[in-house]
């Protein structure tokens, strides 16, 4: 069981891209504290941890981001902190210098990423909402049935879309959702998709999708937090919060071929 766990960064264990910089923070309980995510800490080295020895990370500048892009920066200043009592796992804490955007949702050091903005269909004109809902649910039609066959033949509906502002060409991010209202046995299908448009004539072409099926309370949903593109390699990406119904994850999805994306990280479990 570790004593001290040192930021060595990262391992090639758990698929963090290390252009990307060893750490990365989120929210935390108000809007200048931060958890500090260790990308290369798994879930048993973060459950046998006690104590995090942090001090290589204090004054490290950052660039926060949101849906919106590049919100602003900050330092970062941290705390080495004991695991809480109770058995609820957490990231170690920081706090953000200066006046802090409430709207941000992740930071890196600063120059390890560039923004790219997104557009949530919350924030569309009523015709742009529409046409986002028609392009997600074309995509969802010919998802491959790779899922539970039981949900087959029942609609999708969308949890949340966006449309993520590249030159190159459209992409939009999904969450669709198809349930079976069984008193006995209610389930949920969740599927997270990624589409590019290559064509002015064509349609959307699926490049990612993953399901997440079961009951409410084991179900994993998603919420896409920000997109960027990797400073070193030019790798464009969006970061995914992965939510369980006490805790939850962080997850990094990057552009990995002209048309395909993959899951290449996800963070240690935090929550009860």
């Amino acid at each position: 069981m570790n004593a001290r766990q040192t930021v060595t960064g990262l391992t090639s264990a758990t698929g963090w891209d290390s252009a990307a910089g060893s750490f990365m923070v989120i929210p935390g309980s108000d809007s200048i504290d931060a958890a500090i995510v260790l990308p290369g800490l798994t879930d048993s080295l973060l459950s046998s941890t006690k104590h995090f020895e942090l001090s290589g990370l204090e004054n490290t500048a950052l660039d926060l981001f949101s849906l919106r892009g590049f919100v602003g920066s900050s330092v970062l200043h941290v705390s080495s902190q004991p695991a809480e009592a109770a058995g609820c796992l957490t990231w170690p804490e920081g706090r953000l210098a200066g006046v802090v955007p409430t709207q941000w949702r992740i930071g890196l050091k600063a120059g390890r990423a560039q923004a790219i903005e997104v557009v949530s269909i919350d924030a569309m004109q009523s015709r742009d909402s529409i046409t986002l809902i028609g392009d997600v649910l074309d995509v969802a039609s010919r998802l491959p049935r790779d899922g539970d066959a039981a949900f087959r033949g029942i609609p999708f509906s969308v949890r949340n879309a966006y449309r993520l502002v590249v030159p190159e060409f459209p992409v939009i991010v999904a969450e669709v959702v198809r349930k079976i209202n069984e008193e006995a046995n209610p389930r949920e299908e969740h599927v997270l998709v990624i589409a590019e448009r290559r064509s002015i004539v064509g349609g959307y072409r699926l490049a990612f999708h993953m399901i997440s099926a079961g009951a409410e309370e084991s179900l994993e949903t998603t919420d896409l937090l920000a997109a960027i593109k990797i400073a070193k390699t030019g790798h464009l990406a969006i970061v995914v919060s992965f939510d369980y119904e006490d805790g939850g994850k962080v997850g990094l999805l990057e552009k990995i071929s002209g048309s395909s994306w993959q899951l290449i990280w996800k963070s240690a479990y935090t929550g009860c």
